[in-house]
């Protein structure tokens, strides 16, 4: 009975280390995204008027760009593009169209496709929203404009494998 309990105890104690690794390796990974969210809130802080962030992205086309959506001081709903090595552009929401009206947008044009991402960004300098989308068995990218919705005429076909 000793020696069954022995095993018990050492396989509770294995177990218990390979948790506590497999989190601290989780952390490890994600560690260089969360500091890049807090430093474009930070960032965003300090250019604009943001006082309470509620999504941060970070989009990669034409350039690096972190966009944050959020708050002002007046309770406004504002979205805010920071490219890097750029200036910081911050747009009102009811000046622009919501991720849940794109995707509505988005339903209604292009009804038989599986929306993989979308999020907000620049293309062409521009502000848009990026969708990832896959219909059949081919992988796109789409952009729609931030001001009114609209999709832009160019499509980018991934290849297949």
């Amino acid at each position: 009975m000793k020696n069954r309990t022995k095993w018990i105890l050492l396989s509770i104690v294995i177990l218990v280390l390979v948790l506590i690794g497999l989190h601290r390796f989780y952390l490890y990974v994600h560690e260089d995204i969360w500091q890049g969210e807090n430093e474009a809130v930070q960032r965003a802080r300090q250019e604009t008027g943001l006082t309470e962030a509620e999504k941060v992205w970070k989009s990669v086309w034409d350039k690096v760009c972190w966009v944050v959506e959020g708050k002002d001081a007046d309770g406004q709903e504002i979205m805010v593009w920071l490219p890097e090595g750029g200036q910081a552009e911050v747009k009102p929401l009811s000046e622009g169209v919501s991720e849940s009206q794109v995707r509505t947008i988005i339903h209604d044009q292009y009804p038989g496709i599986e929306v993989v991402r979308l999020m907000p960004g620049i293309y062409n300098n521009e502000l848009v929203w990026q969708l990832f989308y896959k219909e059949k068995a081919h992988h796109y990218y789409r952009f729609f404009r931030f001001s009114d919705g609209q999709a832009l005429e160019e499509v980018f076909t991934l290849p297949n494998r």
